[in-house]
């Protein structure tokens, strides 16, 4: 055990180490821990809880809750988020929820530390019964998971993926953001498409979406110790978490299967997210202020580049054929010194880390010059169009 991963596995309340949810009777059939960390939810969280009590398998029958559990996790409330917890964990005593409450640091007290210290939980309890394919799987206390979101995700687990990120879905609301929200779900929607014609990866074909956050992840155990564990910072963890995971080349699933329904509120839990997010596009909308995004050109000439560069990476130790000309057509469609690229090529360990390389290095080379981001409004439906003359011609 790292030092790092014992640092952040327990916690010290009153000088005393503190290890989070005992391990007293563990279903031996448990194939899913759901991760739920709680701040001042008390007008969410009895939903939140509901909507993962009322699981139904693919025939639509309940879900055994032998098979999955829910760690709670209510970190520095100032509401009654725990008692409501409590409350439910009473009314439905067969349901696996399992309730722990903490008081942290101001420095440590944040997103990052809480689902570290929950993701940590569920694979020590998967530790102890020896299951290094056990599931845990991360939602948010304001947010509601579909009837079959651990049947999908344990569907999409058991064909091979050591990763699933879930559709995250909002309500429609009429607020000032909402029109900025639909332009860049739009938008992303648009390049997930023209990634999986362009560079399609086996394990993620079309339909897919493009999120793997926090309202909706689940991983293995096997992969969550490859990747190095969730990173412990401030905010943005789940998305720093699957920079982690791309770089060790995890086969990550977005699929369209698995659903949660989450909160617009604009008054966030955390130092950036959703919520703030939504917040700076009501007011970006009220100045009217665009959202600049890479081009429909760019990003074709990009994701043609990565399928090129991951066919040489594929058959590297094959001696490809015509492998330098190859090279030398790749950097030339990146911008990028051959040698240099060749160099990453022989030095990455995975196709993963060699590709954040390269999106490093084309964000300060002469790339960012050559194709400037500009509004999404121009952009989407540029793309639009260039997906489909794809489809119709294939180039």
């Amino acid at each position: 055990m790292s030092g790092h991963y014992a640092q952040a596995a327990s916690i010290s309340l009153a000088g005393s180490t503190h290890q989070l949810f005992s391990d007293a009777g563990l279903s031996g059939h448990l194939k899913l821990s759901v991760i739920l960390p709680v701040r001042n939810e008390r007008e969410n969280i009895w939903n939140t809880l509901e909507a993962l009590r009322h699981q139904q398998d693919g025939l639509g029958s309940p879900l055994s809750f032998a098979y999955y559990e829910v760690l709670f996790l209510a970190n520095n409330c100032t509401d009654d988020s725990a008692e409501i917890g409590r409350a439910y964990q009473q009314l439905y005593p067969e349901f696996q929820l399992h309730i722990e409450e903490i008081m942290l640091d101001n420095d440590v007290a944040h997103i990052g530390t809480v689902r570290r210290l929950l993701m940590d939980a569920a694979y020590n309890r998967f530790a102890v019964l020896n299951k290094h394919d056990g599931i845990i799987a991360s939602t948010d206390s304001d947010s509601e998971v579909d009837k079959n979101w651990i049947h999908n995700t344990i569907q999409e687990i058991n064909k091979g993926n050591d990763v699933v990120g879930g559709r995250i879905l909002t309500r429609p609301e009429r607020t000032v953001s909402r029109a900025y929200y639909l332009r860049d779900v739009t938008y992303k929607h648009l390049v997930s498409k023209a990634e999986a014609l362009l560079d399609p990866i086996d394990n993620d074909p079309w339909p897919r979406h493009y999120q793997c956050f926090g309202a909706s992840f689940a991983v293995t155990c096997s992969i969550y110790d490859l990747s190095g564990r969730l990173p412990v910072v401030p905010f943005l963890e789940d998305m720093a978490f699957h920079k982690a995971l791309t770089r060790i080349d995890a086969k990550i699933r977005l699929s369209p299967l698995v659903k949660v329904m989450t909160s617009t509120r604009i008054q966030g839990r955390v130092g950036f997210g959703l919520s703030i997010q939504l917040k700076q596009w009501g007011e970006m909308n009220e100045a009217h202020d665009p959202i600049l995004v890479e081009q429909a050109d760019t990003l074709f000439q990009k994701f043609s580049a990565r399928r090129r560069l991951r066919t040489v990476w594929n058959e590297r130790q094959n001696q490809l054929r015509h492998k330098n000309a190859h090279i030398r057509r790749i950097s030339e469609m990146l911008m990028l010194e051959e040698h240099w690229l060749e160099d990453q090529i022989n030095g990455s360990l995975y196709f993963g880390m060699l590709w954040e390389k390269i999106e490093d290095e084309l964000g300060k080379g002469c790339w960012m010059d050559n194709w400037p981001k500009i509004d999404v409004v121009k952009v989407i439906p540029d793309l639009r169009y260039k997906i489909q003359e794809y489809q119709r011609t294939g180039s």
